[in-house]
């Protein structure tokens, strides 16, 4: 065999050993391959169906915007906005030492701070939980948001009309929850409902909607101006008065709507963190409690008056002192009166008399006409943490036979400044208590309108004797409260000077001061309950919650257009002769 053919042969046993190794690696990896396949799709076939399944489910989350709250008029007391919150993916950050620098002072944080989770390698970092919308502009300015900086927001609840209306508000945490106020006994309402589904988001499925229910609106009884001026008025009175703190509430006693409800010390809502004294959120109208003092002088005579025990007529000798239950029992004024009927009890405001006439009804029928006038309970207004008040009744471990005698005259019970004025809407409403409401109307999403509808809670007098205690009244301001008196309306109402309980004793100097009074006394539009606690220009309730009261009616009656009672007088005149005519 030749050189060049043996040359040949080697060359071809070279070639069929190299396509049978290429045939046997393709025929190796088809096998491989095909095992996989197998293995993929028959072996392992399901548990991948189940986790590509998975794959294609989202969770999705709505959550709803919380109602807005207005004022009668339609004016935004509460409405919603949004914070930012300001983080990072450091990995992104190009030149952490300029971004920290820069970033400090927006952010009031310090630059070593920043420094350290700009550098800290973590996909994602929390630089600010909220800042403002202003800062938040200031900061997306710089334009970090290329080198990871991240702005998002975050809602939160404002309240443009700042302090006003702080304890009837209340205020809402930046998690949502409504925490004292129409905020907090409305708050599954305003709140509305978040809605989440799994939901799979392959493009061959069709997409169901996720919809969170919207919170409700709600509109309240109050008028912002007439609020902002009874405010106005509650300051300076304090001012002038040297009071420590005060509250004072305006009533339409003809249905138990709430026209104005103000108390100090406020507090901003819209900084609600910023209240180092957690009890300065408690609304002293609903939720602190007092000894009333001789505005409840007003009760005693109505249960009396009712009963048929007295009639305005009936007399009593006023020796200036009576013992009850081993007690001693004096006038405010230390002095005796002689003979005096029931009218000139409440002008001269006798502890001696409250305490007799007391003791004529008898502690059954007295305290059975109390807790008719809803004392030691709550009225249930629409409004978060109302107090009960305290009331013993005979037969109870506390209650002494004394107390008959001191809690006529607002001595040995207390009651929040909501329970006495309801109280006394019975007297102004022609024996008629209405429930204490605060909101008007609900307004749903869907575009539902609830109105409130007006409710009695008690009838604890009747009509006649209402009207009789109504006139009565009407003289104790003219004889004895003519700092209380309006020009051009006849005005009814009762004092009251409450020492206050400490300790166990009295405080030999400090006061409750208030007066209570509605108008026109005939015919009430307006009820209004005037507290001053602790005043040091002038003990008397007369000589300082009275003159509050005067001055408030006057503005009252011209901001809710009442009538004088001569122009209101005329009307019905006039009206009566039409019908006659007809």
């Amino acid at each position: 065999m030749s050189p060049d053919s043996y040359r040949g042969n080697l060359v071809n046993v070279e070639q069929n050993q190299r396509l049978w190794i290429v045939i046997i690696s393709i025929g190796f990896a088809a096998l491989v391959i095909v095992g996989r396949l197998v293995a993929f799709q028959i072996v392992q076939g399901p548990e991948w169906a189940a986790q590509g399944a998975r794959m294609q489910v989202l969770q999705v989350q709505a959550q709803p915007n919380r109602g807005i709250i207005y004022d009668r008029n339609g004016a935004v007391l509460a409405a919603n906005s949004s914070d930012y919150q300001i983080g990072v993916s450091p990995n992104l950050v190009l030149n952490a030492n300029e971004m920290a620098t820069t970033l400090a002072p927006y952010l009031n944080v310090p630059r070593y701070e920043l420094l350290d989770k700009l550098t800290s390698g973590r996909p994602y970092e929390l630089l600010a939980g909220r800042v403002t919308p202003q800062v938040a502009e200031a900061i997306r300015a710089l334009n970090y948001e290329r080198q990871g900086l991240q702005i998002e927001p975050v809602p939160r609840r404002i309240y443009p009309q700042g302090q006003l209306l702080c304890h009837v508000l209340g205020y809402t945490t930046f998690d949502g929850l409504g925490s004292s106020g129409v905020e907090g006994y409305y708050q599954s309402e305003l709140a509305g409902e978040a809605a989440s589904a799994l939901v799979n988001i392959s493009p061959l499925t069709e997409q169901p909607e996720v919809i969170a229910r919207e919170g409700d609106s709600l509109v309240l009884t109050i008028d912002r101006s007439v609020q902002y001026m009874v405010e106005q008025r509650l300051r300076r009175a304090i001012a002038e008065h040297g009071a420590r703190d005060g509250t004072i509430i305006v009533m339409d006693p003809r249905t138990g709507a709430i026209l104005a409800m103000a108390s100090t010390p406020c507090f901003d809502p819209n900084v609600y963190y910023q209240v180092t004294d957690a009890s300065v959120f408690l609304n002293p109208a609903t939720s602190k409690q007092f000894e009333p003092g001789s505005v409840m002088k007003l009760i005693t005579m109505a249960a009396a008056l009712d009963a048929g025990i007295v009639t305005p007529n009936t007399t009593y000798y006023d020796s200036g002192v009576i013992q009850i239950g081993g007690a001693q029992i004096y006038n405010w004024s230390r002095g005796a009166y002689g003979q005096t009927d029931m009218t000139n009890l409440l002008v001269n405001s006798l502890n001696v008399g409250a305490a007799t006439i007391a003791t004529w009804l008898g502690p059954d029928q007295f305290y059975s006409y109390l807790d008719n006038f809803g004392f030691g309970r709550p009225t249930g207004i629409d409004l978060m943490a109302e107090a009960a008040g305290v009331m013993n009744h005979p037969g109870s471990a506390l209650w002494t036979e004394a107390e008959i005698a001191t809690n006529s005259f607002g001595q040995g019970l207390a009651v929040t400044p909501l329970q006495m004025i309801s109280a006394v809407s019975a007297i102004a409403n022609g024996g008629v208590r209405m429930q204490p409401y605060l909101v008007q109307e609900r307004h749903t999403a869907q575009g539902e309108i609830f109105v409130h509808q007006p409710a009695i809670l008690s009838r604890p007098i009747s009509a006649e004797t209402a009207r009789t205690l109504s006139s009565m009244s009407v003289t104790v301001v003219a004889r004895g409260l003519d700092a209380a008196l309006v020009d051009g309306y006849t005005i009814a109402g009762k004092s009251g000077t409450a020492q206050i309980p400490e300790n166990g004793i009295y405080h030999p100097i400090d006061v409750v001061a208030s007066f209570i009074g509605w108008a026109p006394a005939d015919d009430p539009e307006l009820l209004v309950f005037v507290i001053l606690n602790r005043p040091t220009s002038a003990r008397w309730g007369s000589q300082t919650a009275a003159p509050v009261f005067s001055e408030l009616m006057a503005e009252l009656v011209v901001m809710l257009d009442v009538p004088p009672d001569n122009i209101r007088l005329q009307a019905e005149i006039a009206a009566a002769r039409s019908r006659t005519e007809d």
